[in-house]
């Protein structure tokens, strides 16, 4: 995994922020390459975004790393109250590890900053587990309150990923 010093270099902790995190993990009938394939398709998180909502996929270098899910390209996930940007640090068998840019936020940038999404796999007996791990910055005061609402962002999700790699 990338070291902590890269994450502390994209953005670090601001003044008077506490860290805290917000994750899950659910189980699919489906092997991990399955899985891993569907996870790390573009389209899984562009072509679901509700307007004015928007991710996109950035290369630096278009000529040797392609636009999508790969190590050194640029992520952005921005709408109303929203700006994640990005980069893709690591991608391995069975993670992936996207690391926010100082300036990130969601509702506002005094309140919540987001600088890490990291995605695991594992298989066992055919059936493969996600977890998703989401790690911010935030204002002591406001931190369950955002805890909630990341409970009801996330929600949708394991159905979305069943649902879409089962059929």
């Amino acid at each position: 995994m990338v070291s902590g010093f890269l994450a502390m270099y994209l953005q670090s902790q601001p003044k008077d922020f506490i860290e805290s995190s917000y994750s899950f993990d659910f189980e699919i009938d489906a092997p991990a390459k399955d899985v891993w394939k569907w996870l790390n398709n573009p389209r899984t998180f562009t072509d679901t975004q509700i307007w004015p909502y928007k991710v996109e996929f950035y290369s630096p270098d278009p000529e040797n790393i392609p636009d999508g899910f790969h190590q050194g390209v640029f992520n952005i996930h921005y709408g109303p109250m929203i700006n994640f940007a990005g980069k893709i640090t690591e991608i391995g068998a069975n993670y992936r590890d996207l690391q926010y840019f100082y300036g990130s936020y969601a509702l506002s940038i005094r309140w919540v900053r987001p600088y890490r999404l990291e995605f695991w796999t594992t298989e066992k007996e055919g059936k493969t587990t996600i977890k998703c791990k989401v790690s911010y910055w935030v204002k002591p005061w406001i931190e369950g309150a955002w805890m909630n609402l990341q409970k009801l962002f996330w929600v949708t999700f394991p159905r979305f990923a069943r649902k879409s790699i089962t059929k």
